[in-house]
């Protein structure tokens, strides 16, 4: 498919740096859209008006919850044939150009399905389910790349800091654009536009990418190692080594938390703040995620290059400083939302800052246990790990959907969700695909429906907004400060033994290539 491209040393080729770390902007544009708005298109336009409106949404929930829990069986299972089956041209660029490729194809089918009510339901199971798959064969692939490329500690953490900064631009791109598009267009013609060019843009990124990137030249040792591994063994790297559990379920729980503020703030938006202001506002608080995302990774190469501080130092200020956030946003509940919006965004920026910081800390974690496994089992395995990591990320999916739908539901906000969905119908049914048209007859309408929100409402919904991610990152900090063990001074003692055993592995290749010949 691709020549075989590979590299030797510490020193990573300029051209696949650069090309790995930004064509994460691409795909994260594309993930987050899926991730973010999927739910939110069934809910305001998928489903459609509808007696059964609650039932359909009920059962999306179930769909998405079980395909989630099977996820974490997917994940591992792609770790694995990515760990075990290598083709010629790469370990990792065929599955990264062969998940791309098919799951841009099924994100664009997913926004454009022609049918409502039960059919809808049905399909959305159908593409959900090829989207998760197609999508781990890249992302698993994808994310096993980065602790491929160095085993120093700080050339890792550049690395990672780097594509930090691409993924959540994607990431701002896709919360920031797409609610005020949907204000302008509605939510049907401008999700289907919007998935259409984020596909097109994720798919060409990792093309490029498996087209001009270099591997790093793999330990023989390790490759025959990886050749020869047995399913079983991504559960015995979780069951054996410590380090790797520890990690793993510290970035369960923050992942869990950190995510459900977003999840639930799509909807928050539009109840607190009404259908045509909501995108506005929306930005305005996307931009403050945005600065304080990208000042967080300005910071912490400063943090650990010239204020000398661990990575644990950092993870206990960043994660207190989080809590205290969550504890202040919660208090906004009962203030004049747009009054003290201002309020709300320079709380927003605190907890914001700390969870960036809080989750570079925790990639560096579980890149710090893939050489402990080596030097501990002789053996890398940086799929399966990663492949742990990625199911992580899809059970605090899960959970997040839980939150969100009892959230909707303790609230009764579903008869507007519903009524939204009712107006959408009825614009496009009456003027097609005329953005401008269908955006002028829902705004005014939409603003009615949810202009009748009482006090209570907006509490209920507070909570899972603010307190369930305030308690899980408070769970991640006391679980990491008791159970991680790998400092800088470990870690750096570790990469030197692993660079004289890889040596004396090369020195007896040669030697064994010599006797035969």
């Amino acid at each position: 498919m691709f020549k075989s491209r590979t590299f030797e040393g510490e020193n990573i080729p300029k051209l696949t740096k650069w090309l790995y770390c930004s064509s994460g902007m691409f795909r994260d544009l594309c993930y987050q859209f899926v991730s973010m708005f999927l739910l939110m298109f069934a809910q305001y336009c998928g489903i459609g008006s509808n007696e059964n409106y609650v039932a359909m949404y009920s059962v999306i929930t179930v769909i998405i919850i079980i395909l989630r829990i099977w996820d974490g069986f997917n994940d591992p299972i792609m770790g694995f044939i990515v760990e075990k089956f290598h083709f010629k041209s790469g370990k990792y660029r065929p599955w990264i150009f062969i998940g791309a490729i098919l799951s841009s194809i099924v994100t664009v089918a997913m926004f454009w399905l022609p049918v409502h009510g039960w059919a809808y339901v049905a399909m959305f199971g159908v593409l959900y389910f090829l989207w998760d798959f197609t999508y781990t064969m890249n992302d698993i692939a994808f994310w096993s790349v980065l602790p491929s490329l160095s085993d120093k500690e700080k050339v890792r953490a550049n690395l990672t800091t780097l594509l930090s900064i691409f993924v959540s631009i994607g990431s701002f791109a896709a919360g920031g654009l797409v609610p005020i598009l949907s204000s302008a267009m509605g939510y049907t013609i401008s999700y289907k536009i919007f998935s259409l060019i984020a596909s097109i843009l994720y798919c060409l990124s990792q093309v490029i990418l498996c087209i001009f990137m270099k591997e790093r030249k793999r330990d023989a040792a390790n490759d025959e190692s990886s050749e020869k591994m047995k399913f079983s063994e991504i559960f015995t790297v979780l069951k054996d080594n410590d380090q790797v559990r520890s990690s793993i379920i510290g970035i369960l729980l923050y992942y869990t938390g950190s995510s459900v503020l977003i999840t639930l703030g799509l909807n928050y938006f539009y109840f607190n703040f009404g259908y045509s202001a909501a995108g506005t506002y929306q930005l305005y608080f996307t931009i403050i995620f945005a600065i304080s995302t990208l000042l967080g990774q300005a910071m912490f190469p400063i943090l650990t290059n010239k204020f000398k501080l661990s990575k644990m130092k950092i993870f206990t200020i960043s994660s207190i400083t989080t809590i205290i956030g969550y504890v202040l946003l919660f208090a906004y509940v009962f203030l004049d939302p747009r009054t003290f919006f201002p309020l709300m965004c320079a709380v927003g920026f605190v907890v914001f800052l700390g969870q960036t910081l809080i989750s570079l800390i925790l990639y560096i974690m579980i890149q710090d246990s893939i050489e402990y496994n080596e030097y501990k089992f002789n053996k890398r395995r940086e799929s399966a790990v990663f492949s742990l990591r990625a199911f992580t990320a899809k059970l605090g999916s899960s959970i997040q959907q839980l939150v969100l739908y009892f959230s909707l539901l303790a609230g009764g906000l579903y008869a507007i969700s519903n009524r939204i969905s009712q107006i959408e119908q009825e614009a496009i049914a009456q003027f097609g695909d005329n953005a401008s048209k269908v955006g002028d007859y829902v705004r005014p309408l939409a603003d009615e429906a949810t202009s009748n929100i009482e006090l209570w409402q907006r509490v209920v919904y507070h909570v899972g907004f603010t307190v369930v991610p305030c308690l899980l990152i408070l769970a991640c900090f006391i679980w990491i400060k008791k159970t991680y063990k790998i400092t800088e001074e470990s870690h750096s003692s570790m990469v030197k033994e692993l660079e004289n055993r890889h040596k004396m592995n090369q020195e007896n290749l040669e030697v064994e290539q010599n006797t035969d010949e």
